[in-house]
């Protein structure tokens, strides 16, 4: 790396570093040390799941591309996510971040509402420190008392959503703080799904730089076109207050009005026997203040009406139940399809989300309750994007694990992550611990044209070389017949560069005329292919060659101008720039 592009990355990590740690920051509020750790429920005291701490004898480093933050459901913990993430400890030795823990009805006052934090006075979320450092995942927990305690009986965990996505923008802000990477994966069960969609979709959650810094949102068993299951009989079985404001605000319909639940599909703040009319006995809901603005009767625009970004990776996991009869029912018991499927109310997405089911075997009743505790399922909603556009970013010379599953419709496995280099450089991809049958790598250019041939794994190993230019490229691995057990073993792999003297395999080679009229010959060197691109970066033509040692280019139907002409053969790559007469 020269000196100009060394002080340009510096400058580039301290202007970056500099838009998160201008975060607007929030006032934690102070609680006794003794309630991070324990869960205080009636009579009983629980141990909380608590990261291990990195010392100078363990310094840890993710080998995710992007952390993880996992948002738990309706009148539920960050505890329920113990039973995954536990098996992830084992079998890929994750490392666990740290837990956020917030009080979403901080002045224990259920008739009004706001989105303020600590220390403002009558605020509703109250942040209290936990310790937390750099790791592969974190939890979110929303069941917290005003004093801090975990396990609360003011409905924090029954909160409005707002509320929820109010939080996840001070935890994603602090995970890209302590990990130092630039995106998160959200992964919400139920309710959580719409805390952190509450987050994506209203640029007002956002970070200081105006963006959300979202990879990757996992849903499961998240009802996006709200549920009326848990305002019934579950509701008096779980102890769910059904005048609860996020009973409120997951209704698909209200039961006596009729009306489409004002969260979700949009209409009025306002509780009379024809608007967000539930309940036989007055009041339906102890408020109507949908956005937590403070102020009601306002107009409510729905989560699914206002648009989201297209540049996500989107993945839902839906449960299904097997009844009396031993059939499988589209539903978990609590949210039914297709309320649970994401594409159902987003509609239009470039990249619709990916669908995966969990088929239960036994449960008559539900299985949503569960859906956290299914690694597989998960698994299968956290891998890698298959498409280009949605890539992970990662580094050259740094090691990251991904992971082969089996897709939904039945196909090959496409992982794709993105890097840039910012020197001709020799680039070394190195992939081992494969356990699917078939794989193979390629290097695409930021057109996505291959560059060199698809290089095929050999046993468990995979590696590829190419000399490459200036620029942002696409690593691709395809998985051709993923099985459902790929995924208990994660691949290694890692992109190694060195500097590259200017394409050896070019010394000798020459190109002429140059201007040209018609034909441009290239001389000295075995070709493969040649892209002709304008000025732009548009591809205008591709050419095909036999390897052969003098190579002619017709160019006689281009306009007059300049060109840029990508030469390739099976390991290295160059671009020339010709003018065109």
């Amino acid at each position: 790396m020269n000196k100009i592009t060394l002080i340009a990355s510096f400058a580039l990590l301290f202007i970056s570093s500099l838009g998160f740690s201008q975060n607007e920051r929030i006032e934690f509020k102070p609680r006794p040390a003794e309630f991070e750790y324990f869960e205080y429920r009636n009579d009983s005291i629980f141990p909380l799941k608590t990261p291990i701490q990195n010392t100078t004898s363990r310094v840890f480093e993710s080998k995710l591309p992007y952390p993880i933050i996992l948002i738990h459901g309706l009148n539920s913990s960050s505890e329920t996510w113990n039973t995954s993430t536990d098996y992830y400890d084992t079998q890929y030795s994750f490392a666990y971040g740290g837990r956020f823990d917030f009080c979403l009805n901080a002045d224990n006052n259920n008739t009004t509402t706001n989105k303020n934090f600590y220390p403002t006075a009558g605020a509703d979320i109250a942040a209290f420190e936990s310790f937390v450092q750099n790791g592969d995942y974190y939890y979110v927990n929303f069941n917290v008392n005003p004093n801090g305690a975990v396990g609360t009986t003011v409905l924090s965990n029954q909160a409005a959503i707002a509320k929820q996505g109010a939080a996840v923008k001070v935890a994603v802000q602090r995970v890209m703080e302590v990990t130092g990477k630039d995106k998160v994966i959200l992964v919400g069960h139920s309710m959580g799904g719409l805390a952190s969609r509450e987050y994506i979709q209203n640029s007002y959650n956002w970070q200081a730089d105006n963006q959300h810094h979202v990879a990757k949102l996992v849903t499961l068993g998240t009802p996006h076109g709200g549920s009326n299951a848990s305002d019934n009989f579950l509701a008096f079985m779980t102890g769910t207050d059904v005048s609860s404001e996020a009973i409120r605000d997951l209704k698909t319909t209200y039961y006596y009005s009729g009306e489409p639940g004002h969260f979700l599909f949009g209409g009025s703040e306002i509780l009379s026997s024809t608007s967000m009319n539930d309940n036989s006995y007055s009041p339906d809901f102890y408020n109507s203040d949908i956005n937590c603005n403070g102020i009601i009767e306002a107009n409510i625009e729905g989560l699914n009406q206002k648009p989201i970004d297209n540049l996500i990776d989107f993945s839902c996991v839906i449960g299904r139940i097997t009844n009396a009869f031993g059939s499988n029912v589209t539903t978990d018991g609590v949210v039914a399809e297709p309320s649970s499927n994401m594409n159902t109310y987003l509609t239009g997405l470039t990249y619709p989300a990916k669908i995966f089911y969990f088929n239960s075997g036994y449960d008559i009743i539900e299985n949503h309750t569960e859906l956290p505790g299914y690694p597989y399922q998960m698994m299968q909603g956290l891998d890698e994007p298959n498409f280009k556009e949605l890539a992970y970013g990662i580094q050259t010379n740094k090691n990251y694990i991904g992971y082969t599953t089996v897709q939904n419709p039945a196909a090959a496995d496409n992982d794709y992550f993105k890097f840039t280099v910012t020197d001709n450089v020799n680039a070394v991809v190195s992939i081992s611990s494969i356990v699917t049958s078939s794989m193979n790598g390629t290097i695409l250019n930021s057109a996505g044209t291959a560059v060199g041939a698809a290089q095929n794994n050999s046993g468990n190993t995979l590696s590829l070389t190419r000399v490459l230019t200036p620029g942002d490229y696409f690593l691709k691995l395809t998985s051709t017949n993923p099985t459902n057990t790929n995924y208990q073993t994660p691949y290694q792999f890692n992109i190694t560069t060195t500097l590259s003297a200017d394409d050896t395999s070019f010394e000798s080679f020459v190109f002429y005329p140059n201007p040209v009229e018609d034909i441009l010959y290239l001389d000295n060197i075995a070709l493969s292919k040649a892209s002709i691109y304008s000025v732009l970066g548009q591809l205008i033509d591709t050419k095909s060659f036999e390897n052969a040692t003098s190579n002619a280019l017709d160019l006689s139907s281009l306009e007059s101008g300049i060109y840029l002409i990508v030469l390739e053969n099976d390991s290295q790559q160059k671009t020339i720039k010709v003018v065109k007469e």
